[in-house]
């Protein structure tokens, strides 16, 4: 008899062990994330409309209300990218091999004519390689979130304003079909978006930028 309530102390406790950890672990909120369930390389292409402050180092918008802040005004451009998007496995996700190009709105541009209508605004020409990193969850109601992803790209040669490149972060989110083979991934605009150019010889300034992206995947190599 002692023998039996000494094993049902112990299971009581293990018991009360695992339920304890099971109620941290769903406060700290992971165990509603299964990146496991998405891997894989992914061939992309991206199309986005952006709208983009004037000015630098100063407020763009208005994080809540998303209305322009910055007394320059802003621009709008639209553009596409494509590359490859590679999920571990492990909530990391990397973008490979990629290039992009948008075209400003030459119209509202403060410089003219000597950079308009520029690709990404850097007045290089065509496209532009750049590289991306970041992390990603899967819910366990099949919903993708890649929260955040850090791009960066170099310029070829510094530009009029002596730049050498650009970093940005965004978002995108998306849901998980059956067929993981097609994947859809959307960043819907409600984010005020930082971007930091990088001048040739040291410094940098700050914008922000309102975009909208669909990204379409599809599968070409499961790891």
């Amino acid at each position: 008899m002692r023998r039996l309530f000494t094993w049902c102390a112990v299971l009581t406790t293990c018991v009360l062990v695992m339920s304890f950890t099971e109620q941290q672990v769903r406060a700290e909120g992971h165990d509603d994330s299964h990146p496991e369930k998405l891997k894989g390389r992914y061939a992309f292409t991206l199309a986005e409309k952006c709208v983009h402050q004037l000015g630098v180092n100063t407020p763009g918008f208005d994080s809540k209300t998303l209305g322009i802040l910055d007394s320059a005004g802003a621009e709008t451009y639209s553009g596409a990218s494509d590359g490859l998007m590679i999920f571990d496995g492990k909530g990391g996700v990397t973008i490979e091999q990629a290039r992009a190009t948008n075209i400003m709105n030459a119209a509202n541009r403060l410089v003219q004519p000597i950079i308009t209508p520029i690709p990404l605004g850097f007045g290089i020409g065509g496209e532009l390689g750049f590289t991306c990193k970041g992390s990603y969850n899967v819910s366990k109601d099949g919903i993708i979130a890649v929260n955040p992803l850090t791009c960066t790209a170099t310029l070829p040669q510094p530009n009029v304003f002596n730049a050498s490149g650009f970093q940005s972060i965004f978002n995108m989110t998306g849901w998980l079909p059956q067929n993981s083979d097609h994947l859809l991934l959307t960043d819907i605009g409600k984010d005020v978006q930082p971007v930091t150019i990088f001048f040739n010889g040291g410094g940098a300034a700050s914008q922000q930028r309102i975009c909208t992206r669909s990204t379409s995947l599809v599968l070409i190599a499961p790891k």
